[in-house]
């Protein structure tokens, strides 16, 4: 038996197939679809999706492979691959009668009770540019594959190459597929019927003690596990794409319940404190390069009757990661109607200065963990430090997050910082509580 050769790049390959963490999982009903879909395109009994391992074939999806083998198994040894020929050459591969191909003809599958005859294998080419594995069609009688089908084979190995791009991803984030396509399902309920909330913590003035703005922060109020921070259900938000529906209507409750507060009659409002708050929002990475960001935004001021110039929103480097002129252009116009830019956790990423320079934004937020750096050593306060002076020397204002202590907000002041947020001023609360807070200061 001849065996196939390693693909040129072999150790990188198998680095990034082993970054997907889909070898050795379980059932995948997604997966199962798109090869159930190449068995009929194709016409054959039998369909895989086969990532190759260092040392075996490994089944991610199998659609008829108890008609073919006559058991169901989930991997072969790799020498026995006629996948590992299509990997190695990065081609699609045709093998009509597998007897008669030399390559192939005293293949234990081929000579043993499998008795595969004719095979049909496309790349799976992972987000890297190196093959995974490869979708094929099996059969057990001689056969010729049309161009057509064979072409329908390679579209649908792209299908599942984004596929498991998706499953990556899902894994990056602590997520398993079912539970995001469970979860997301039960969001999306969720957002349908009105169960997502926004708590507000203030943003205080260090010096007089008055209240600037509110930071919008979302919670779900779940049916069954009740009020669900962030944290809970925002990794499947990011995974499933609701983060964009989210995020809309995050952004409309937010800016009305801050032109309700600035509305109001001073009796009921603090004694009219609140009459010139201003709210922060986050937009994520996913909104940011939606094409109707701008309208999102627009939409949701002309909505509430929140002016402009007190809304502020709130972009962290993670979000600006890999965004390009479209995204410069929306922040531009979103600029020009009034709204301001956030840098939020400043100094936390390796791009902290190319972005001011690039966004050039209004405020830049202290990251929380400089914050509680502060007293800690001479180097930490050094650090702090020079990150406020660069922000207040660029003409930012500097707001500091995470403050739980009234020496932090000392030094934070005696460091040039006029505003920050934290749970030594409040925690972050729904809009009722906060209010009736701002009515007690009032």
């Amino acid at each position: 038996m001849t065996a196939a050769p390693h693909h040129p790049r072999e150790g990188d390959r198998l680095a990034s197939l082993r970054s997907y963490q889909v070898l050795d999982t379980g059932p995948d009903a997604a997966l199962d679809a798109l090869t159930g879909a190449a068995a009929r395109l194709l016409g054959a009994p039998a369909a895989l999706v086969a990532l190759l391992d260092e040392d075996r074939q490994w089944f991610a999806s199998a659609s008829g492979l108890e008609s073919v083998f006559g058991y169901q198994t989930r991997q072969t040894s790799r020498e026995a691959s006629f996948c590992a020929w299509a990997v190695a050459t990065e081609q699609a591969l045709v093998v009509p009668d597998a007897s008669a191909d030399s390559r192939f003809a005293d293949n234990a599958l081929v000579t043993g009770p499998e008795h595969v005859r004719a095979y049909a294998g496309a790349p799976i080419i992972g987000r890297d540019g190196l093959p995974l594995g490869a979708l094929c069609v099996v059969d057990r009688h001689a056969r010729q594959f049309a161009a057509a089908g064979v072409q329908a084979l390679g579209e649908l190995a792209t299908s599942v190459a984004e596929l498991l791009e998706l499953r990556r991803l899902d894994a990056a984030a602590g997520l398993a597929p079912r539970q995001v396509l469970a979860e997301s399902h039960e969001l999306r309920a969720g957002i349908d019927a009105g169960q997502l909330v926004v708590h507000y913590q203030p943003v205080v003035d260090l010096a007089s003690g008055d209240w600037r703005g509110v930071e919008a922060l979302v919670r779900w109020d779940h049916p069954r596990r009740g009020l669900l921070a962030p944290g809970a259900f925002l990794p499947v938000a990011e995974a499933s794409g609701l983060v964009v529906p989210l995020g809309r209507e995050v952004l409309t409750l937010a800016c009305t319940q801050v032109a309700l507060w600035r509305a109001a009659p001073p009796a009921t409002a603090g004694g009219g404190a609140a009459a010139d708050l201003h709210v922060a929002v986050n937009l994520s990475g996913r909104q940011l390069s939606e094409p109707d960001v701008v309208d999102v935004v627009t939409d949701a001021l002309v909505v509430s009757g929140l002016p402009a110039q007190a809304l502020t929103l709130e972009l962290t480097e993670t979000s600006l990661a890999g965004t390009g002129a479209q995204v410069d252009s929306a922040l531009a116009r979103v600029r020009e109607a009034g709204v301001r830019l956030a840098l939020d956790d400043f100094g936390t990423g390796y791009a902290s200065h190319a972005y001011l320079q690039r966004f050039q934004p209004d405020v830049v937020k202290i990251d929380r963990c400089f914050v509680a750096a502060l007293g800690r050593s001479g180097r930490d306060d050094l650090l702090t430090g020079s990150l406020i002076d660069l922000g207040l020397q660029l003409g930012c204002e500097v707001v500091a997050e995470g403050v739980e202590t009234a020496g932090q907000a000392r030094a934070l002041r005696d460091l040039g910082v006029r505003t920050a947020q934290g749970y030594l001023f409040s925690p972050p609360r729904a809009a009722d509580d906060l209010l009736a807070l701002l009515g007690a200061r009032g």
